[in-house]
């Protein structure tokens, strides 16, 4: 049996409907009495004081101070046991991959950057065991507090088997993630592409978290799209859903690895900017001082950042606008230039809307988040399953 998913003693409950629900509710708004679950969760009393009786029991839910009186018996209000409950997270990146452990509110109580032997399947996963109960010993965490393990993977995953189909980053090919790292953690593990991690995150923890329907567009490190709608990440049959970054928007753009001129990821992947820039000054620039030369107006610089902001606008306009959403993120370094690129972009979404008299709008925004951005998805993605129960209808 795979362990994807896998439920855990202290958690099994948790995956029924009605407590997923309940949970769900409280961890949205923090605390609620028992009448305000039952109005917002259109369950009849009885059943919610059944299951928040049940989670109690568990240790999962604890009971506050009573609030004040509105002429009857004064309400006891509920919340998560934030304490009770952890995340791990697992970022896999060719030159960037970590390991973390974090509340139920994203806060990342450790984080350890990996050194594995080789990019090897068996290399890096064993480090990634490793280094994971290593950091479960050091902050004293008991196996059964850990909701779960969510793996952010460059590439294409088979989420249901928690498998990575092909990772060129990687170079890999067909990996059972979750089968090999919960054999040995003895925990449930989650897999999913980087891009739609960074999209739970946003849709948890961020941007998002007020709305249903949304886009998180990943750059710097590559370029892709991670797309939530209806409170769900969208993913399709062949599990290629949001892999935008070789869609060419540009007709006799930029010449893309892929063989295409035009692309998205050559226009927001670093490395080709680090190419593009060398070509036209002949100095090769590391991120930091990239970013410091556009603010000093170096003219190198800020033409690529002009060339980049028409690109991405084309982006967030040419998914955003069919897919009706609501919030769509720019994520990596692209979503700091406030006014070059996210007003730009914001400009040009809502000029199409305008000119084409469709009713619709977006707001555009940078990433709510730091470099941090993939685990707090790898978090995020546990979270979602934790928090959705497998009786949902929709495909997961």
């Amino acid at each position: 049996m795979s362990w994807l998913g896998r439920p855990i003693s202290t958690t099994r409950l948790v995956r029924t409907y009605n407590a997923s629900t309940v949970l769900r509710t409280l961890y949205e708004y923090g605390r609620c009495s028992r009448s305000q679950l039952t109005e917002l969760t259109g369950m009849s009393p009885a059943t919610i004081t059944r299951i928040t009786a049940d989670l109690i029991k568990q240790g999962v839910v604890l009971e506050g101070g009573p609030g004040k009186s509105t002429g009857g018996r004064r309400p006891v209000y509920l919340h998560i046991d934030q304490s009770k409950l952890y995340v791990a997270s697992v970022k896999l990146l060719r030159d960037d991959s970590q390991i973390a452990i974090l509340d139920l509110e994203g806060r990342i109580l450790t984080l350890e950057y990996l050194n594995p032997p080789s990019l090897a399947p068996d290399d890096l996963l064993d480090t990634v065991i490793t280094s994971l109960k290593r950091s479960f010993e050091s902050l004293s965490i008991k196996q059964e507090h850990i909701i779960g393990i969510g793996v952010a993977v460059s590439g294409i995953c088979q989420p249901e088997e928690g498998r990575v189909i092909r990772s060129v980053n990687l170079g890999w090919v067909d990996v059972p993630i979750a089968s090999i790292l919960g054999e040995s953690l003895r925990l449930p593990v989650f897999v999913e592409n980087d891009a739609n991690a960074c999209a739970l995150a946003e849709l948890w923890l961020g941007n998002a978290r007020d709305t249903k329907n949304s886009m998180y567009i990943k750059t710097e490190s590559g370029a892709g799209a991670g797309i939530i709608s209806n409170g769900t990440l969208l993913t399709g049959p062949h599990f290629v859903t949001g892999e935008i970054g070789h869609i060419p928007l540009v007709p006799d753009g930029e010449r893309c690895r892929c063989g295409q001129r035009g692309c998205l990821e050559t226009y927001v992947y670093f490395g080709d900017v680090q190419a593009r820039y060398l070509l036209r000054t002949g100095e090769k620039v590391a991120l930091s001082a990239f970013l410091q030369r556009v603010q000093e107006g170096e003219e190198a610089s800020v033409k690529i950042v002009q060339e980049t902001a028409p690109v991405l606008a084309l982006a967030c306009a040419h998914w955003g606008i069919p897919l009706d959403l609501d919030i769509i993120t720019i994520g990596g370094f692209w979503g700091r230039f406030k006014e070059d690129i996210v007003e730009y972009c914001q400009r040009y979404y809502n000029t199409i809307l305008e000119q084409s008299g469709i009713p619709s709008h977006a707001t555009i925004l940078g990433s709510s988040f730091d470099d941090n951005v993939d685990l707090l998805g790898a978090a995020g993605l546990v979270i979602d399953h934790w928090f959705t129960p497998f009786s949902v209808p929709f495909a997961r």
